[in-house]
């Protein structure tokens, strides 16, 4: 398989909110396929969708769960909590040197903000190099 792009469809009841905290709070950037839709690097589009077969908060926020990598997340984290934000994990370190915070969108989405840091890299435990 070649893939040469990733088109990552994110469906609401409520599109125009998740656009709204995805532009505004979030602060991903436009991509020219319409409003709905934001580019994630050179080669990903994410893009906010109504489907007809979802209705309201999800029911199980981490089938999917969508990691953003920054160059910096103690900004980023700080500038979200500005905006209302609330973390359920703040900057938890694992094994590899990446540090990893997680919220919900507002339909209940998990998302996690992640930074790699390879001078925090460890030896992973007995737990960590079963669950990879």
């Amino acid at each position: 398989m070649d893939i040469s792009r990733v088109f990552v469809q994110l469906a609401s009841s409520d599109v125009e909110r998740l656009i709204v905290f995805y532009r505004d709070v979030v602060q991903l950037s436009p991509h020219s396929m319409g409003p709905h839709n934001f580019a994630i690097g050179a080669d990903t589009i994410f893009s906010i969708q109504h489907h007809s077969q979802v209705s309201g908060p999800t029911k199980e926020p981490s089938r999917v769960i969508i990691d953003f990598w920054v160059k910096d997340i103690d900004a980023e984290q700080a500038r979200l909590e500005g905006h209302g934000v609330r973390f359920s994990r703040r900057k938890g370190i694992e094994y590899w040197g990446g540090v990893i915070s997680t919220f919900n969108d507002p339909d209940g989405n998990t998302i996690q903000l992640i930074q790699h840091k390879p001078e925090l890299r460890t030896r992973p435990t007995a737990e960590a190099a079963v669950a990879t």
